[in-house]
């Protein structure tokens, strides 16, 4: 009973639940990432680049693969070209399967970007440069340049800073500073994506023109149609291929009762060897592989011979 209650929850939840996958799994995977490759620089201007590329990169990234991932993606770009009724004069049912599709997206790369900043150790490190120090009075006879190279330390505690004496305080302080705004920015974009995301969710329900139980009704029907036709296709693409394997070799794998087989000729064995592509695309029925090709085309005289005398074990 507990079991079966704790089935239909998380099944009911599957798509939230996926969603907190991907932020732990992008967590661990950005603390790792963390701990293990970035080393600050310590050098004025690269200090940033370097930051930069280790927050900016992995977060774009994340976000390609969270587009790619998604069979929504395809379905809507297929959709798009070869549909018959979803051209690009269906704004608004494009744009809603695309906030759907970027939402889901989005998850990994705003989680990477957010520990990030909590974490604070990229944003210490390329923006050390640029910390304000009119209240440290020791850097006021110093150039320009020279007060961002010695900055630009701060983050590194084995790199010594010998141009001013007992900065190890000044230092501390600059430091705390960095990891502050750090994470207040980060402590914003996680309010700002939860609201976004609760908007999201929030006002395509309210323009809906179902009521909530019709609308949990058609999610629950596409999500059973969807599982349903993938058995089905299963079935319907195994029985295709069937035919035309018994075509080609005279047998398939689960006859038992087998009289005679097909000895395909050399030039058969050529017309199926090769790369799968769709030989014909433009024309009905599609043919899905060389084989499905020769099976329709092939005119070649078929050769058996019996087989019912031999003893087969499995």
């Amino acid at each position: 009973m507990i079991f079966s209650a704790l089935s239909s929850f998380f099944k009911d939840k599957q798509r939230s639940i996926l969603h907190i996958i991907i932020s732990l799994v992008t967590i661990c995977g950005q603390q790792a990432f963390s701990f293990f490759t970035f080393s600050c620089p310590c050098k004025a201007t690269v200090n940033l680049y370097y930051s930069l590329a280790f927050s900016l990169v992995p977060a774009f990234v994340l976000l390609i693969l969270g587009y790619a991932l998604n069979d929504l993606t395809w379905k809507l770009i297929m959709s798009l070209r070869n549909g018959p009724k979803l051209k690009f004069n269906n704004f608004k049912l494009i744009c809603y399967v695309l906030s759907s599709i970027t939402g889901t997206a989005v998850i990994a790369p705003v989680t990477w970007l957010a520990v990030t900043l909590l974490n604070g150790i990229y944003y210490k490190c390329g923006m050390s440069e640029f910390l304000s120090v009119d209240s440290w009075k020791v850097f006021e006879n110093l150039p320009l340049q020279e007060r961002k190279n010695i900055l630009a330390r701060f983050p590194c505690p084995k790199v010594s800073i010998q141009e001013i004496k007992n900065i190890s305080e000044i230092r501390n302080e600059g430091n705390r500073i960095l990891l502050f705004q750090s994470q207040v920015i980060g402590w914003i974009l996680i309010l700002s994506a939860t609201i976004i995301a609760f908007l999201a969710v929030c006002v395509p329900r309210y323009c809906s023109p179902l009521s909530f139980l019709h609308l949990s009704y058609w999610a629950q029907y596409l999500e059973n149609e969807d599982l349903l036709f993938q058995r089905a296709v299963k079935k319907h693409s195994q029985l295709y291929a069937l035919k035309h394997i018994k075509k080609f070799l005279g047998l398939t794998p689960d006859e038992k009762d087998v009289k005679k087989i097909r000895l395909p000729d050399r030039k058969d064995w050529k017309m199926i060897s090769g790369i799968n592509v769709f030989s014909k695309l433009e024309h009905d029925p599609c043919q899905y592989s060389l084989l499905h090709t020769w099976a329709d085309e092939s005119t070649s005289e078929s050769k058996y011979i019996p087989v019912d005398d031999v003893v087969f074990e499995a």
